[in-house]
């Protein structure tokens, strides 16, 4: 049988490129790419696959092309990103360059979704771009099927086709992923309870509209309730303990999650597992039938604390209805990660401090400072542009903040990353933040990864140290 790779590749940092997102581990954790994942599954009905993940594996360049070499493979399908597509075009080059037979290189990530046109016409290694990693176009491709593919850029004698399906609120289903493939015992999750763990995803895009986010311009469609408790179970089955769901909003579709968490408890699968949540989709009901179902911590865009910014964003959210939700995840017994960016245009020294002392009013037990970055398709990117907030066409950022390309008359980029560093010390260098973290770790894996996040604070407590005396 015909054998395909998918490959997560190597870099300098440890980078996640999943679900069109870019960003670099800011404390060494990791999670099961969901774009391979499902692929996995479904190229898995007619061929061989394998799964080379450089990144959680912390292979080199020479050492990833040394076991890709062994394999022979027909096809490899690779995450690539805004973070990392220098790094990732150089070696599958190379790695074109050392295959003694045919061999096609399929890329997916977000800047080969709004950028094909580009990349297959600077990189001649490059013969694909998928742009819908749940569908089966992959497998068309690759039988010779192109006129059954919907949504994919690839070559033809004339040159390339470019193919869009605008993706409608729908339900959807897919064969059943190989989480038994991945290197599970290798992931880190920063706000996880149990080991080993793995992603599952039961939505692509989101409904919601966000100026400042990919997933707004991607569509939205639902995945099967049985397909997804067809997951689970064979999760189970492979002894793997805890599920993050990667979906950008778990509970869009709120029927399905409803009903999704009555059935995980009534089938008492013995899963513990966190998602992604918006404040305002949140109610008591919904998040007592989660904690029941096996939720501990729910991730939730908060953003920033200045009102006027969340309007200007498109949030769509109030801080009322951030105060409700954390507010009542507190009371119902599920921890709280707070997602927060800093440096969008409009921010302001003073709206800054105004979102750190929000992340202290809502108490959330972990936050996220995120620097803003124009990703790929947005009316930020827009908007960023028209104005000539970015320098040149800004095809490399990352969403962690090691490199802030956005710069405005009032807030710079060393502004971006003085008051991200500042807002992290702020929040976790509390004693009692500190203490309350102490407690909450209950097994080694969370003081593993208490240590891990300690660290991290502590490193970037001294680069801001280091910055400040520069200045």
């Amino acid at each position: 049988m015909k054998r395909v790779l998918l490959l997560n590749p190597p870099g300098d940092k440890l980078y996640l490129r999943d679900m069109y997102c870019s960003s670099v581990s800011k404390a060494n954790y990791s999670w099961p790419p969901i774009d391979l994942l499902i692929q996995s599954g479904i190229i898995g009905r007619s061929r061989d696959v394998d799964v080379l993940d450089a990144q959680a594996e912390g292979l080199s360049a020479r050492q990833s092309r040394e076991k890709i070499r062994k394999g022979r493979y027909e096809a490899i399908l690779f995450l690539t990103s805004t973070a990392s597509w220098r790094q990732d075009f150089a070696f599958i080059q190379k790695v074109k360059e050392d295959a003694k037979f045919p061999l096609l290189l399929i890329g997916n990530g977000d800047i080969l979704l709004y950028e094909p046109e580009r990349f297959l016409r600077d990189f001649p290694c490059l013969d694909a771009a998928m742009f819908d990693y749940t569908n089966s176009d992959v497998v068309h491709y690759l039988d010779g099927e192109t006129d059954k593919i919907r949504s994919m850029a690839f070559r033809t004698a004339a040159g390339m086709e470019i193919r869009r399906e605008k993706i409608l609120p729908r339900e959807f289903a897919y064969p059943v992923p190989h989480h038994e493939k991945f290197p599970l015992r290798k992931y880190l999750l920063a706000h996880g309870k149990r080991f080993p763990f793995t992603t599952v995803q039961m939505s692509f895009g989101c409904p919601f509209r966000c100026s400042f986010c990919i997933a707004a311009t991607l569509g939205y469609k639902y995945r099967a309730l049985d397909n997804v408790l067809d997951e689970l179970r064979r999760v189970v089955s492979l002894r793997i303990k805890e599920v993050f769901f990667s979906d950008f909003t778990f509970e869009a579709k709120r029927k399905n999650a409803m009903e999704l968490c009555r059935r995980m408890a009534e089938e008492k699968l013995d899963l513990s597992w966190t998602c992604s949540s918006r404040a305002n989709t949140l109610d008591r009901e919904l998040l007592i039938r989660m904690k029941r179902a096996g939720c501990h911590t729910i991730l939730i865009g908060v953003e920033s604390g200045n009102a006027s910014l969340l309007k200007q964003y498109s949030k769509g959210v109030t801080k009322d209805d951030m105060r409700r939700a954390f507010s009542q995840c507190r009371e119902i017994g599920i921890r709280t990660l707070g997602h927060f960016i800093i440096g969008l245009p409009g921010e302001t020294e003073f709206t800054v401090q105004e979102t750190i002392r929000f992340s202290k009013e809502l108490d959330c037990d972990l936050a996220s400072f995120n620097i803003a970055v124009p990703a790929l398709g947005t009316p930020l990117r827009d908007q960023a542009l028209k104005n000539r907030w970015l320098h040149g066409d800004a095809l490399e950022f990352d969403a962690s903040g090691s490199f802030p390309v956005i710069e405005t008359p009032d807030f710079s980029k060393a502004h971006a990353l003085f008051w991200q560093r500042r807002a992290i010390q702020e929040f976790y260098s509390r004693p009692t933040r500190l203490a309350r973290h102490a407690l909450a770790a209950g097994s080694l894996y969370q003081w593993r990864i208490l240590i891990r996040n300690g660290w991290a604070l502590f490193r970037d407590f001294l680069r801001n140290r280091i910055s400040r005396r520069r200045n």
